[in-house]
């Protein structure tokens, strides 16, 4: 399976953290929060290919730390594509980012596209049954009991057999409190229509515009964990992610996942 984790945004809310490092890299309870996720996928012993998607200002910090996880998982493939951004006013955007990756790497097999900050406590090997049994483009989802932080995120609206029907990136009134972070599993024909929503869209920042735009266009699948997921998103988060992640257990460091 192929993995592209998308790294290239500049973290300004965590300043003065992220001032010379990316948040993923950031440490949660003495481990970058990037290798927390990689650990998880490669626990399921899927995983083949890992590219990092990121900017010009953090590549370098991002090859280092290729350079050390290659050591500890030498069966695995981990590449860095810098997108030249050089800080936030003139970043590229999540999707801008996505596009990149597909057409550098001629993706033709289904991808697992997630965003590099994803702090998420589910058995990810579950997920990828749940594909394996009916493949097709599936997104993960998760109930949202705060309704700020259904505010702050894409909020997924289901109707059969659990299709997504529509995907609100960041509503002011939420319609239901299913939310959506970026971590999908899509085929390859879809990643191919990246190229036609940007010439159709203005909207290039967050992935959620993306999935939102495939709902009408392609047949998009939901798979609902039961645990939970934490955003880092601002200093206050960061610090409450690490009480929670110390909470969870140490399976949840070493690519298992915590005790909810």
């Amino acid at each position: 399976m192929n993995v592209i984790l998308l790294c290239a945004g500049f973290g300004t809310r965590l300043y003065p953290l992220t001032k010379d490092r990316p948040k993923p890299l950031l440490p949660v309870a003495g481990k970058p929060i990037i290798e927390i996720l990689v650990d998880q996928l490669a626990s399921t012993g899927r995983m083949s290919d890992c590219l990092i998607v990121t900017n010009r200002r953090f590549a370098e910090p991002f090859k280092a730390w290729r350079d050390t996880i290659a050591k500890r998982l030498p069966t695995l493939r981990f590449s860095i594509l810098d997108d030249g951004a050089t800080d936030n006013e003139n970043r590229m955007g999540a999707i801008r980012d996505l596009a990149l990756a597909v057409k550098t790497c001629q993706v033709s097999n289904p991808t697992l596209v997630s965003a590099g900050d994803n702090l998420l406590d589910f058995d990810v090997g579950e997920f990828l049954d749940d594909y394996a049994k009916r493949p097709r483009n599936l997104i993960l989802t998760y109930r949202e009991t705060d309704v700020d932080s259904c505010r702050r995120t894409g909020i997924a609206e289901l109707g059969d057999e659990g299709r997504l029907l529509r995907l609100h990136e960041k509503p002011s009134e939420p319609p239901t409190n299913l939310a959506c972070p970026a971590f999908y599993l899509l085929q390859s024909k879809t990643l191919g229509l990246l190229e036609r929503f940007l010439r159709e869209s203005p909207e290039a920042d967050a992935p959620g515009h993306f999935v939102a735009w495939l709902a009408s266009r392609q047949r998009i699948f939901t798979y609902e964990m039961h645990g939970r997921r934490f955003n880092v998103g601002n200093l206050e988060n960061y610090r409450r992610a690490e009480q929670w992640v110390k909470a969870a257990g140490p399976g949840f460091l070493t690519g298992g996942f915590g005790s909810g």
